[in-house]
């Protein structure tokens, strides 16, 4: 007689439920625990440039039934101080913050001094939070970093909106594994050209999703969630930017052009991870979303002469303390390099123009004359956003994301050339001859040498 195989069960592998919340933002529950990404549930971003593209239905109160926040980066899309503020302080403390570890603790220490728990994740390494739920975060050069999801198996990968070369991408997979769900951004998010840039905008959405197709096709996951990108520009200087952004049909079509399976997901909506999606239904209610010519748009009140060139006076001061002035002065003297010359800018709101150095800060080079009396300034901004840029390190950063500003694409990067220093100072890093060879640092430049290279209009 014939002895039958035992029958060997295979695990079953429990599912997360994800509930979209908006823009960078989902709850993930998994064994009756829940994690946030990213909450950015309500006002503006980047100095009044950004705002949601639709409502969330996500109250602060809802938060009694969080766990975790994992924040990406910095950036006031992901990181928005108002939003974790607008918590109840009681629901707070039982609340732990998850962040990336970095040197200046800028922000697990902000999240700590308001109530919150915290924990830094170190740099792509296996951290238990509860029942079967691992996470790996990785940083990424300059501030961002991703994060995966190890729910006993199933695997869920947020790399919201990381610049990711194809090797970094492949070390990303040697590190995860095998991916089921993709979380990524689907849209342009920053400075592309003025209102006649039209084709320069068109060029970086379509890269955008050529750059999504690359992900999906090193990662290889079964499902592909776009998000990242349910924003819009929100300021009568920036509104212009809104007329080539990709739209979630669109990233659709790409994501299942790329072999994943597409995921859109409107405000409240809730998906069993790995079950079928019909998106329809959200793609359908996102399209009243994109009438920008119903939108409302922002204005900023000037901001008078003495103030600007008080406020460029404590930048200059400012940068010469946090960074070696000797080397400052050897980096300004090498014409190849061609880095922190002064900058001329004109306010157009004032009708004036000023000259902004690291030795002198912001000196006024007199009232306007006809185009042909004077030379032309690098780049023309509002007052408002002069000033914002002068008074915060990351002010640059703001400005190149929001767009409030003109300027060809030389002028923009003769802005870069200067201004990127107080990036570099806000992102816990000075200038002084040991960071010549700290590995972090030179990661941040060559990956703000590609992004600089990816504004260059192709041939």
């Amino acid at each position: 007689m014939q002895r039958s195989q035992p029958i060997i069960e295979q695990p079953i592998i429990e599912q997360p439920i994800i509930e979209f919340v908006n823009h960078a933002s989902f709850v993930l529950e998994f064994a009756g625990h829940t994690i946030i990404s990213d909450p950015w549930l309500f006002g503006t971003a980047f100095n009044d440039g950004w705002r949601l593209l639709c409502d969330s239905n996500f109250d602060p109160q809802r938060f009694r039934d969080i766990n975790y926040i994992w924040i990406s980066h910095e950036h006031p899309d992901h990181f928005s101080p108002m939003v974790l503020r607008s918590v109840p302080e009681a629901i707070r403390r039982d609340i732990t913050v998850l962040f990336q570890q970095t040197k200046d603790r800028k922000v697990i220490d902000f999240c700590a001094e308001i109530g919150y728990k915290t924990l830094e994740l170190p740099h792509m390494e296996p951290a238990t939070l509860d029942d079967g739920l691992e996470v790996i975060c990785g940083r990424m050069p300059l501030y961002d970093s991703w994060i995966l999801y190890d729910c006993a198996g199933f695997k869920v990968l947020n790399l919201n909106d990381c610049t990711v070369t194809p090797k970094a991408l492949e070390t990303i997979r040697r590190v995860v594994g095998s991916i089921d769900v993709l979380f990524t951004q689907f849209s342009y998010a920053g400075w592309k050209g003025g209102p006649a840039d039209t084709t320069m905008r068109r060029k970086a959405a379509a890269a955008k999703l050529s750059a999504m197709q690359t992900q999906i096709r090193v990662l290889a996951p079964t499902w592909t969630v776009p998000f990242a990108s349910f924003s819009y520009f929100s300021h009568h200087e920036n509104r212009h930017s809104n007329d080539s952004i990709n739209r979630p049909d669109g990233a659709a079509t790409a994501i299942r052009a790329a072999g994943s399976e597409p995921v859109v997901m409107y405000p409240g909506d809730t998906w069993r991870a790995g079950d079928q999606c019909n998106s329809d239904t959200a793609l359908q209610r996102y399209r009243r979303h994109y009438d920008f010519a119903a939108k409302s748009y922002l204005s900023s009140e000037s901001i008078n002469e003495p103030t600007l060139i008080e406020a460029g006076r404590a930048y200059a001061a400012r940068i010469r303390s946090n960074n070696s002035v000797a080397l400052l002065r050897l980096i300004r003297r090498m014409p190849l390099l061609g880095l922190l010359r002064p900058l001329t800018i004109e306010a157009h709101d004032l009708g004036c123009r000023y000259r902004l150095s690291l030795e002198h800060g912001l000196e006024p080079l007199g009232a306007l004359r006809p185009p042909d009396a004077q030379t032309s300034p690098n780049v023309r901004m509002h007052s408002s956003s002069l000033h914002y840029l002068l008074r915060h390190d990351w002010g640059y950063d703001t400005l190149a994301v929001n767009g409030r500003f003109e300027a060809d694409l030389d002028g923009f990067k003769k802005m870069k050339k200067l201004l990127s220093i107080g990036s570099l100072n806000n992102a816990g890093h000075r200038l002084t001859v040991g960071l010549l060879f700290d590995r972090d640092f030179l990661r941040m430049v060559r990956a703000a040498a590609l992004r600089l290279r990816a504004q260059q209009p192709s041939s």
